[in-house]
C-alpha cells in the first residue's frame, strides 16, 4: 500500500473540493437568465415557449422558473407577454456572458473546435470560481500578446 506524502491526503483534498459552496444562483437559473437574454438579444423579445425551446424543457417547467425569477426581481413577465430583464437580471446576463466567453476563448486557444467549445462551456461556466476565471483571463489575455510564446508552448510534445 502506498504511504501518503505529507500533507493532505487525496482523501481530503477530495472531500474538500466536493464540500458545497454558497452560490448566488442555481445554474438553472443562470440558464433561463443566459437565453432570455440572447433571445431579447436576437429577437427583440423572449417568450416562454421560445426558452422552452431552447432548454429543451416543457412549457409548464418554463412557467414555473419565471415565476421564481419574477419573484427574485430578476425579470418582468406578465402573463401571455413577453419577458423583460431588470437591472438584476441584466447585470446577471453581462457576469455570465463575459464568463462563458471568457471560457469559451480559453477552449478555442486549447484547440478545441467551435462546437465543442460552446458544449464544454456549457458544462463549466456555472461552477468555475471567480478567482480561477481571472487566472485564465490572464492567461488567454497573455497568449493573445505573446503568439510566439504560445506557438511553442503548442509545439511541445504531449506527456499524456
Amino acid at each position: 500500500m502506498p504511504k501518503t506524502p505529507p500533507g493532505k491526503s487525496q482523501l481530503a483534498k477530495l472531500a474538500r473540493a466536493h464540500k458545497p459552496t454558497p452560490r448566488a444562483q442555481t445554474p438553472r437559473k443562470e440558464d433561463y437568465i443566459e437565453v432570455i437574454y440572447e433571445l431579447i438579444h436576437e429577437k427583440g423579445y423572449a417568450k416562454p415557449v421560445d426558452i422552452a425551446k431552447n432548454l429543451h424543457v416543457t412549457p409548464p417547467t418554463v412557467t414555473g422558473m419565471l415565476n421564481k425569477l419574477r419573484e427574485e426581481q430578476f425579470i418582468v413577465h406578465e402573463k401571455y407577454g413577453g419577458i423583460v430583464l431588470t437591472e438584476k437580471g441584466s447585470g446577471m446576463a453581462d457576469g455570465i456572458r463575459q464568463r462563458h466567453g471568457l471560457l469559451v476563448n480559453f477552449l478555442r486557444l486549447l484547440g478545441a473546435d467551435e462546437k465543442r467549445a460552446q458544449k464544454d462551456t456549457e458544462g463549466l461556466e456555472h461552477y468555475i470560481d471567480s478567482r480561477t476565471l481571472e487566472l485564465l483571463a490572464r492567461l488567454v489575455e497573455y497568449a493573445s500578446k505573446n503568439p510566439q510564446w504560445w506557438n511553442q508552448f503548442q509545439k511541445q510534445p504531449e506527456s499524456v
